[in-house]
């Protein structure tokens, strides 16, 4: 018969399974760092995305907004002339002006008649400026004055039920709901309401201006023609117009959105920070469990040395029982974040979607947490000296 290989005795799993209770404490300690890691990352992406809703819903290639602008959240606006000179350009075929309000909009919650901000979006229905199809299919309908289409997925709970047939007051004139859609709310607003150009500018005269070309726009769509250069023509509109805007395409705006609430505005750097606290809270716990359990297998390692097993050897035991401790804590938090995100998505309309990316990011980051924590806890192994075995 051929001698079979000798039979290696899986001891890193054996150390980390062997009592139940202990396992399921380390578990359950790793595993809530991996949900910390997941959900403030979750609250970072979701803040990301949803800042950048309306944009992406935007019918058009190429943006024409305010120098000032930093933030859609906060629109400055520009003259409507300059959508004008930049129909001079044969490659456009059409520019849309749209006018956003958020600082002095205020909806008259029919849950408790307090005022509650609340976006609004204006521009001609006939131009569809958004690509959203419940808007299409009934421009007719909320081209009337005084009527607003509303998304569904607002904040009811602060502004009230928004269903069709809904009245109310808006910066304190009359509006009714004719119909919803779905969008989704963000970390500024409780809810968007839409409604034709006319109707925004009967509540908010002032944005007139003193002609058709002084009109206050926020953001002028324009409509490329097919198979033209939109980097190219964007950089010839960009030299042609005052230096009072800036042409951006589509997704120029989005970059740019996100990289304020990401890396200017306070919110989206405590997300970041709390993602690396989470790292910090996994390392100190994972340290922990797996020094107290060398030391209390000191004897144990110390008859492995006296038998012949090397320095190197019995720290890749430590390590390989961290690599399996930070795969089921990861495996354990990502389920309990999964169940998380589905509440928090149900509860506030935010979008919490989790991306392979990121849960390869924060895989990633469990196993070198765990890793890290199994190579600082096994210089414990320095002090298993087989001669004490003898004393």
């Amino acid at each position: 018969m051929t001698p079979q290989p000798p039979r290696t005795i899986p001891l890193a799993w054996r150390n980390l399974t062997e009592n139940r209770l202990r396992l399921l404490a380390s578990l359950a300690g790793t595993a809530f760092a991996v949900t910390l890691m997941f959900m403030e990352h979750g609250f970072q992406r979701s803040l990301l995305e949803s800042m950048v809703g309306l944009i992406r819903h935007i019918d058009g290639e190429l943006m024409i907004v305010s120098r000032t602008m930093y933030t859609l959240s906060v629109p400055y606006g520009f003259p409507r002339r300059r959508i004008d000179q930049a129909l001079a350009f044969d490659e456009i075929r059409r520019g849309v002006p749209v006018s956003i309000e958020t600082r002095r909009s205020f909806w008259r919650s029919t849950a408790d008649g307090l005022p509650r901000p609340i976006r609004v979006v204006g521009y001609d229905p006939a131009e569809d400026a958004l690509d959203l199809p419940s808007l299409r299919d009934r421009r007719e309908e909320w081209s009337r004055p005084g009527t607003a289409m509303a998304d569904r997925r607002s904040r009811t709970a602060r502004l009230g039920p928004l269903s069709p047939g809904t009245k109310s007051e808006l910066s304190g004139k009359s509006v009714r709901i004719l119909g919803t859609f779905d969008l989704g709310a963000d970390y500024q607003s409780d809810g968007t309401l839409v409604m034709s150009e006319s109707s925004l500018l009967d509540i908010f005269p002032d944005r007139r201006g003193a002609s058709l070309g002084d009109q206050d726009v926020t953001v002028g769509v324009l409509r490329v023609r097919p198979g033209v250069d939109v980097e190219r023509l964007r950089a010839a509109i960009q030299a042609a117009l005052p230096p009072d805007v800036r042409v951006l395409t589509k997704q120029d705006l989005i970059d740019r959105e996100q990289a304020f609430w990401d890396h200017v505005a306070p919110i989206g750097t405590v997300f970041s920070i709390g993602v690396v606290m989470g790292f910090i809270v996994g390392l100190a716990i994972c340290y922990q469990v797996l020094f107290a359990d060398i030391s209390e297998r000191l004897a144990e390692f110390a008859t492995l040395k006296a038998i012949g097993y090397s320095g190197p050897r019995l720290f890749a035991i430590v390590v390989a029982q961290a690599v399996y401790l930070a795969l089921l804590g990861y495996a354990a938090g990502l389920a309990v974040s999964l169940g998380l995100f589905s509440i928090v998505h149900q509860s506030t309309g935010l979008p919490m979607d989790l991306r392979p990316a990121d849960a390869a990011g924060i895989l990633g980051l469990t196993v070198l947490m765990c890793v890290a924590s199994g190579c600082l806890a096994a210089r414990r192994l320095s002090s298993a000296d087989p001669a004490q075995l003898f004393r």
